[in-house]
């Protein structure tokens, strides 16, 4: 996958689609790995142009969309899916690791830190 392709990805994944990161918590229909992989890679893809001086609007958005909606929907304890028992501890815990390590790796890039480093902590889904 190009790293033009991966931001298309990742804009995917900030979208309403069943298959997308975001359309996986809303509604709720349990957490996919195969989502938070198809993520993961995406992101891994992208990296060079998160490297690059100016990152284009439509891709941060994007990365900014699922990890604030990612945490707020599913891991704040007033989120929609606590807020109604809809997921579980375990899917919490996965969510909450995963999101951790998506943030970092994005920040790492941002900052010019570089993907061994970003990258070194990410949890496999």
């Amino acid at each position: 996958m190009s790293p033009e392709e991966a931001a298309e990805r990742i804009q995917f994944h900030a979208g309403p689609e069943s298959e997308a990161f975001l359309g996986m918590l809303r509604p709720f229909g349990g957490v996919r790995r195969e989502v938070l992989a198809d993520l993961e890679g995406a992101l891994r893809a992208a990296a060079p142009l998160l490297q690059q001086p100016q990152v284009e609007r439509g891709l941060m958005g994007a990365l900014l969309a699922i990890i604030h909606l990612g945490r707020a929907w599913a891991l704040e304890p007033g989120g929609m899916l606590q807020g109604n028992h809809l997921i579980s501890a375990e899917e919490q815990e996965l969510l909450s690791g995963f999101l951790h390590s998506f943030a970092y790796a994005v920040f790492c890039l941002l900052d010019g830190t570089g993907e061994d480093v970003a990258f070194e902590d990410f949890l496999a889904p």
